[in-house]
């Protein structure tokens, strides 16, 4: 059962005007993608993938039907090309059950006042050291992203909340050595996710986390690291998220973190079978053409631009 509420329909009808969606245009995106899938012995046959699918990528990418092919074959190809970042499709089983002792991933139930889902990336108080695996972290970002896409109907775009308030020195050395992980995950989310990324928040990131956030930061371009947020506090939040939607241990009226991160992880494992079956329909990949691919040259990635 999907934990993510659709929008109000005065909400519905904002999202819409301002993603530019007119009658008809859903179901041209829908056929436009089903026909390239038909056409393109690498991407799973058409009848292989639910039209809810189509419909979050063509939203996603604002009725740009051109935009939301090559996403959907990125996505595709990712597969294949980093078998390494998705083999693994279970919150509950090694190595990504430890992820949860260290990292809440907490996509909200409510959308925002203006049609934005709230994903919470929260370093958990005392987390045990041995728990701290930043490439399996990653790991578990993608599969609750993937899990995302099968529930999500209509929204504006994403928010992210970085919560490094817990974090230890020691957390330095984890992140250089999970870096390789997390540029990749980072393109990855912009040019094979169908993600409108439009606030990124992070909270407590004192000198030991500027490294990591220097990072990320010199992963996007300059309109999105504009869209950065830096908070001392926790309470700071509610000046830019409404109560109603933030977890308890927040000051919000959500449920609390732990109810939450063990509902994900139920939800993961009901769409666990839909998952795999995905990924080996993504088996084969063309070759890279490395002047206009997302994975850039060889070994390496290219700036990618995002609305």
């Amino acid at each position: 059962m999907s934990l993510l509420q659709v929008p109000s329909s005065k909400q519905e009808e904002m999202i819409k005007q301002e993603l530019g969606e007119n009658p008809g245009d859903i179901e041209r995106g829908v056929i436009d993608l089903r026909s390239m899938c038909a056409a393109n012995p690498h991407l799973p046959r058409p009848d292989a993938i639910d039209n809810h699918i189509f419909k979050v990528f063509i939203r996603g990418c604002r009725m740009d039907f051109e935009r939301a092919r090559n996403k959907f074959e990125a996505f595709c190809y990712a597969r294949c090309r980093y078998r390494d970042l998705y083999i693994h499709r279970s919150l509950n089983e090694p190595p990504l059950s430890d992820v949860a002792k260290f990292l809440d991933i907490v996509p909200l139930p409510k959308l925002t006042d203006e049609g934005l889902r709230v994903t919470i990336f929260r370093v958990r108080p005392g987390y045990p050291e041995s728990a701290v695996d930043i490439t399996s972290a990653v790991k578990a970002i993608l599969l609750i992203s993937d899990t995302r896409l099968f529930d999500e109907k209509l929204i504006l775009g994403d928010a992210f909340i970085w919560e490094a308030s817990n974090v230890r020195a020691s957390m330095a050395a984890y992140v250089a050595g999970g870096a390789n992980a997390i540029r990749r995950s980072i393109y990855l989310a912009q040019g094979a996710y169908p993600q409108r990324m439009r606030r990124i928040h992070v909270v407590g990131a004192a000198g030991l986390v500027g490294s990591s956030l220097n990072l990320m930061r010199s992963c996007v371009n300059e309109k999105v690291r504009n869209r950065y947020y830096l908070h001392n506090k926790i309470e700071e939040l509610l000046d830019h998220f409404p109560a109603r939607m933030l977890p308890m241990e927040w000051g919000g009226e959500e449920e609390s973190f732990d109810v939450l991160t063990k509902k994900w992880r139920q939800r993961v494992e009901e769409v666990r079978d839909y998952l795999r079956n995905f990924n080996e329909l993504c088996q084969v990949a063309p070759e890279p053409k490395y002047d206009n691919d997302i994975y850039g040259t060889a070994g390496a990635f290219r700036k990618l631009e995002i609305d």
